[in-house]
């Protein structure tokens, strides 16, 4: 039998914040001598290493209380941990409220001025942009890391191939028209925008604001949060949208980039637990938007056919990436 790998048994305990008697009894329990571990326990006093992780690990405790607080109040708000839903909502006040305070929002009668909610159909999309070469998110059943490795899924399809194959309605994660697709599609896909307007919420940047998405029923995005506060507008069928909040850091698994271990699982709304996050879950129909702040954890899956734009351009500096990659966390 191997033996245990002393340093690596320490380095795990003081990032908790073990203190020395916690850390014999660590080394004790996995199998090394009482006196064996004495020895290396008494030995961190002189490391400078260990005395890091030891500053470490009490940072780590603070946060772990002040993101505890955070649960605690939300909890006790009026309501209580729930999301609201706000029709045609004055934008100073969703600003001040949701935005600024990083709280999701179901938002209704904000496209209501969009023909798409009349317009768009397969038939449209083969009529206005049958002939253009669009990307698309391909093959992805075959890979569990599918979201991950978005690259490695991009193809060009002509976009009446993909309109001819939704027509037969049956449910797939295999193709989907996504946001990552649309440096391509957005060109390709011109005469869509045609069927939008401007949203008054946001600070409108030209004819191809927008991400466009569009796949069968049954499409799935993993658990993620994103680095960008988010509107995701629906305009064909229905998605069903799950969020959790930041400060459910520890029970969300995120163990690469933004994504989390719990991938497709659907996680129960509800208050949580010990291991499992608070989730809340809402259902959006054609011309029903949610806001998805930065940091918020969410998972979105097709109900039906589903056609969706979503929207970056608020009115507030919404550029997060350059400040997750400043952090080390890239």
């Amino acid at each position: 039998m191997s033996q245990p790998d002393k340093r690596a048994l320490l380095a795990e305990g003081l990032a908790l914040g073990e203190e020395d008697a916690a850390l014999h009894a660590r080394l004790v329990g996995a199998g090394i001598s009482a006196a064996s571990a004495k020895y290396e326990i008494d030995r961190l006093g002189k490391d400078p290493m260990a005395a890091m992780l030891r500053r470490q690990g009490a940072r780590m405790a603070k946060q772990g209380w002040l993101l505890a607080n955070q649960q605690r109040l939300a909890f006790e708000a009026d309501g209580g941990f729930a999301l609201d839903t706000l029709n045609r909502p004055d934008a100073d006040f969703f600003y001040r409220h949701y935005y600024e305070a990083n709280r999701p929002a179901k938002l209704t009668g904000i496209v209501d001025h969009w023909s798409a909610l009349r317009r768009w159909s397969l038939d449209h999309f083969a009529a206005v942009a049958g002939d253009a070469a669009v990307e698309a998110q391909v093959e992805r059943e075959r890979d569990p890391d599918y979201e991950l490795a978005k690259d490695d899924h991009r193809r060009l399809i002509r976009f009446g191939e993909l309109v001819d194959w939704l027509r037969k309605d049956e449910p797939s994660n295999d193709i989907y028209l996504t946001a990552y697709n649309s440096g391509t599609n957005a060109a390709a896909l011109g005469p869509l925008w045609d069927d939008l307007a401007p949203i008054d919420l946001l600070d409108a940047r030209g004819p191809r604001d927008g991400f466009f998405w569009l796949g069968p029923k049954g499409t799935l995005t993993p658990w993620h949060h994103d680095l960008t506060n988010n509107l995701l507008v629906q305009v064909m069928g229905r998605k069903r949208v799950r969020m959790a909040p930041p400060w459910a850091f520890a029970r969300m698994r995120n163990s690469r980039h933004c994504f989390s271990d719990w991938g497709n699982d659907a996680l129960p709304a509800g208050p949580g637990d010990e291991t499992t996050p608070p989730v809340l879950e809402t259902v959006l129909g054609p011309g029903e938007g949610i806001f998805l702040p930065v940091g918020w954890w969410h998972q979105v899956e097709a109900l039906d056919l589903s056609a969706s734009m979503s929207f970056t351009s608020f009115r507030r500096p919404n550029a997060h990436v350059e400040d997750y990659a400043s952090w080390g966390v890239l």
